[in-house]
């Protein structure tokens, strides 16, 4: 007697990296950082470790895919809140808060941090071009406003709201609005 599998869907290279990765990241958001293993990845996707392997070549190739995925989410929201500034549709708290919901909402900060304390800071590569971009995307030809600064704050702030705003929020007995008054304000100072 034999013993028949069930048939998986063959999909193409593309196709199975895509499903990986909305597959890393359900489990990013549903579990955490720790969570988002080959092992998990492949168990949730009905494919074995070695296919991932082959997809992504190690674990830190599939964090390394996640955080560009969400990297380029992040900077997908954040470029269009400036160009809604631009056009004067947008206040600076407008897009204060379309960064930190990115950040929140992909768990940017979480993943930042799992991989940065798991010393594959290498996988975060894709953040950091997004971030240059970000502040090419907010600087205007000729202005001359510490931009840098600007985004500096802005990142920083939301990948630690991200990450324990709202507990640290609670610790200090502020609401956890706080902190996108205090970055609005950074804008405002820095950026006018």
């Amino acid at each position: 007697m034999s013993i028949r599998l069930p048939s998986r869907k063959r999909m193409d290279a593309a196709e199975s990296k895509a499903t990986a990765l909305d597959a890393a990241h359900a489990l990013l958001i549903e579990d955490g950082a720790a969570a988002v293993t080959l092992q998990a990845v492949a168990a949730r996707i009905g494919r074995t470790h070695a296919n991932l392997l082959h997809h992504f070549g190690s674990a830190a190739g599939l964090q390394r895919a996640l955080a560009e995925r969400i990297a380029e989410r992040i900077a997908a929201s954040i470029g269009a809140a400036i160009a809604s500034r631009r056009r004067g549709e947008a206040s600076p708290r407008d897009v204060v808060d379309i960064m930190f919901d990115s950040f929140e909402r992909e768990r940017a900060g979480e993943l930042i941090g799992w991989v940065a304390l798991n010393r594959q800071r290498e996988a975060l590569a894709p953040v950091y071009a997004v971030i240059g971009s970000i502040l090419a995307d907010f600087r205007a030809v000729g202005d001359r406003r510490p931009l840098d600064k600007v985004i500096l704050g802005l990142v920083l702030l939301a990948i630690g709201d991200s990450l324990v705003g709202g507990e640290i929020a609670e610790a200090t007995g502020l609401e956890r609005v706080t902190v996108r008054e205090d970055a609005a304000a950074l804008i405002a100072a820095l950026a006018p």
